[in-house]
């Protein structure tokens, strides 16, 4: 006897209405002994056994005391394809996530990583983006790691979000003072009278997300997934500098970062001046590199 776990579809999402000791029979009538919640003859219900999150569509033709018959429904063969399809289709979507995943390699000297911890350095991490047709900056610390090591990964992948603040100041963390909507290169969203930012949509370059402001002065920011020594996390990454009137706007990520060893900064602290003896890698045409801090200096080893 395995443990079951009984769901019943309601509205669009399906959801356990009971429990139970019993063996799935796919091809003859089998018993389910209930012993927490009910189900009724007449009713297709989603069986799963022990932790799956998945189960088998099964229709209940009779309930006697506490024991429910069922059957292996004949839309089972259906769901169990849609689902197929679906695993499929997000494995292909992890896939192609992968193949545009950029990483960076950051080896450190181990002299200079005695030296680099006893002395309270973070690791920092910022991204260049470029806002209407600018060149691009840095103004934001994307990630900022003090439990670093010889050898540290660091990787992204191009899932955004778009919001907007208040103000940029240096030396002072990003605060989203709108909701927060995700977004993809070529998409738009549109922050209405309200202030209220909606969800992305087709439009604007394909290279850049774009804010249609119909609420007053703002300054757009992004957020962008990053891993970090295998953490996967959503930082901000860039805050327009200058505020914008109603209109639209486009911010430009680009895939190359600037690292650098600095005290007293954290993730998500904005910052207008350059970053003293940092190193700026250029990704838009490969997807991995490595860089070797030693003697105080970097070098591709």
């Amino acid at each position: 006897m395995a443990k079951l776990h009984i769901y019943k579809k309601i509205g669009k999402f399906w959801s356990k209405v009971a429990d139970g000791d019993g063996v799935v029979d796919k091809n003859n009538p089998f018993d389910i002994t209930i012993k927490t919640g009910s189900v009724s003859g007449g009713n297709t219900y989603d069986v799963r056994q022990g932790q799956s999150p998945t189960g088998t569509l099964c229709d209940c033709s009779g309930v006697h005391g506490k024991v429910a018959t069922f059957t292996v429904s004949a839309g089972n063969a259906l769901l169990m394809q849609e689902r197929e399809v679906a695993l499929h289709n997000l494995a292909g979507f992890y896939s192609a996530l992968e193949s545009v995943s950029k990483n960076v390699s950051i080896m450190i000297d181990l002299d200079d990583l005695a030296f680099l911890k006893t002395n309270d350095y973070a690791l920092c991490f910022a991204k260049k983006v470029a806002s209407g047709s600018g060149e691009g900056s840095y103004n934001v610390v994307w990630q900022s790691l003090t439990r670093y090591l010889a050898q540290t990964s660091f990787s992204w992948t191009p899932q955004y979000s778009l919001f907007g603040t208040n103000i940029f100041a240096d030396n002072v963390t990003v605060t989203a003072q709108t909701n927060q909507q995700t977004v993809g290169l070529g998409e738009q969203c549109t922050l209405d009278e309200n202030g209220i930012l909606g969800p992305a949509s087709t439009g604007g370059p394909p290279t850049s997300i774009t804010l249609n402001n119909d609420y007053d002065t703002i300054h757009p920011a992004l957020s962008q997934i990053s891993v970090l020594n295998g953490v996967r996390q959503v930082t901000p990454l860039y805050v327009a500098p200058k505020a914008i009137v109603t209109g639209e706007a486009q911010l430009t990520p680009i895939d190359t970062v600037l690292v650098w060893f600095q005290q007293n900064i954290s993730t998500s602290t904005m910052f207008s001046t350059a970053r003293s003896r940092a190193v700026e890698i250029d990704l838009t045409n490969t997807n991995s590199a490595t860089r070797l801090y030693q003697g105080q200096a970097w070098t591709t080893p």
